[in-house]
């Protein structure tokens, strides 16, 4: 009696052991924001400023805007029921916040898609007419990922924290003067030739691979899919410029490894490799449909006549910070407590500067990073972090600009501007001071190559008359 008794009491201990490892394994894994670690099965928040309701808000805000822009296919028609129900498929097996996702077809022939924080997802008809229907499943379930992920309010809150304006790539300077279109410039979201891009990290791409597999694969679609169709945008011949898709989401390299590695997570399973008869239907109504071009000429930006826009008439800005003299026939956006821009008429279009110069600031992270090379090197990964295809040329340079140290680099990257349908290559020259109270002030001077030696005699003539406070 006192035996059984005695392997009564250890069995119960036992089985309690196991039933908190159980259950905090349970737990771990439901709070699970890593791709790296495992299944992702909640929507990352720390460390990020906005809130989950104030990301919808924003996303309803951006998608009442863009719709205005955009050519949608109306809402009963057999394409945008088949889009809207393939989403609603995805987004059962997709993890983390239950966002409000909602799924619209853009009626525009380029190869493109994205997603707005909170849940609205477009996709191009030009996409969709490239695709078969897993590689749809895989875009869709990719750009699902980024929601859950959070990747734009994310992103935006790692460059509130240095007040770096965000995506210089292109051209593209978040205003940072407030208001919608400021915000969405911090994540990255520029409204460029009536269309959206969102500029994502190549980090934020590995782990949208790395979430969207674990969607497609839950709702039944081969993860492999989203692989090859990257591979088809990759190989399809040069018309002119780089598939829009790919400009938005730059390969981070080894992408099909990433994917197959994820896919050892889980047990084997058989996908069908046909397309369905819904999907086949729907793609041939899309033949009906004009697919044409968005209108561009609300947003289009020109190259400008320098003769146009240099002059020798200067007048003055007084700053909190600082002090500052400019052009007297460009404008200017900003106040005397905000990130300024200033530009000549022609070179800011629809939050994008083609032409120009702005003045911002912002507080090292660390108090290591009051040294004005360590804050520079913060500057640098923020803005490259976020910029994959801006590239530097060569290491900043150490000079004196008035009593105070300072430092320069330049990049390169492709213009807003185009000629005979190329983008003109960018040059982006960063400016950055340390002030007495270990803020960084930067100036940011932009404009296409071409014009760029042209326009520095004007440039640095108010970076000349910087006075710092």
């Amino acid at each position: 009696m006192n035996i059984n008794v005695h392997r009564s009491a250890k069995l119960r201990r036992l089985f309690g052991i196991l039933l908190i490892t159980v259950l905090v394994s349970a737990w771990a894994q439901e709070e699970n924001v890593d791709p790296r670690k495992g299944r992702v099965t909640a929507s990352p928040t720390s460390g990020n400023r906005y809130s989950l309701e104030q990301e919808i808000q924003l996303g309803r805000q951006a998608a009442d805007e863009i719709e205005r822009k955009l050519t949608l296919l109306p809402a009963d028609h057999p394409m945008s029921r088949y889009i809207a129900s393939l989403g609603n498929k995805l987004v059962e097996s997709a993890p983390g916040f239950k966002f409000p996702y909602t799924f619209k077809v853009v009626e525009e022939k380029s190869v493109n898609a994205f997603a707005l924080p909170g849940g609205p997802i477009y996709i191009h008809t030009g996409l969709i007419q490239a695709a078969t229907e897993s590689e749809l499943a895989g875009v869709m379930g990719h750009e699902i990922a980024h929601v859950v992920m959070r990747h734009s309010t994310r992103q935006s809150s790692r460059q509130m924290r240095a007040q770096l304006p965000l995506a210089i790539l292109g051209g593209v300077l978040g205003t940072g003067v407030g208001g919608l279109a400021g915000s969405l410039g911090q994540m990255g979201v520029s409204f460029a030739s009536g269309t959206v891009f969102m500029k994502y990290s190549r980090d934020a791409e590995t782990e949208a691979d790395k979430v969207g597999a674990q969607i497609m694969y839950d709702a039944g679609y081969d993860p492999l899919a989203i692989v090859s169709f990257f591979t088809k945008l990759k190989e399809q011949p040069d018309n002119n410029r780089m598939p829009q898709f790919l400009s938005s989401h730059p390969d981070p390299g080894n992408r099909a490894k990433e994917i197959t590695r994820i896919l050892s997570r889980f047990p084997p399973k058989q996908f069908s490799q046909s397309d369905s008869a819904e999907f086949l239907a729907a793609q041939k109504a899309l033949t009906n449909t004009k697919g044409g071009e968005v209108k561009t000429e609300a947003s289009t930006l020109h190259r400008l006549a320098l003769p146009d826009i240099v002059t020798s008439d200067f007048k003055s800005f007084q700053h909190e910070g600082y002090t500052i003299q400019y052009p007297a026939n460009w404008r200017f956006d900003g106040d005397s407590v905000s990130t300024v821009m200033i530009y000549p008429e022609g070179g800011f279009s629809d939050g994008t500067l083609a032409y120009g110069v702005m003045i911002s600031g912002f507080q090292p992270t660390t108090p290591a990073s009051k040294e004005l090379d360590a804050a520079m090197k913060e500057l640098m990964a923020d803005i490259e972090e976020t910029n994959p295809d801006l590239r530097p040329n060569g290491s900043p340079q150490v000079f004196k600009l008035g009593s105070l140290s300072a430092r320069r680099l330049d990049w390169t990257g492709k213009s807003a501007v185009e000629e005979k349908g190329e983008p003109l290559k960018e040059r982006v020259r960063l400016i950055a001071l340390l002030r007495k109270s270990a803020v960084v002030l930067y100036v940011v001077f932009v404009a296409p190559e071409p014009d760029f030696d042209g326009l520095w005699p004007t440039f640095e003539h108010m970076l000349n008359s910087l006075q710092v406070r």
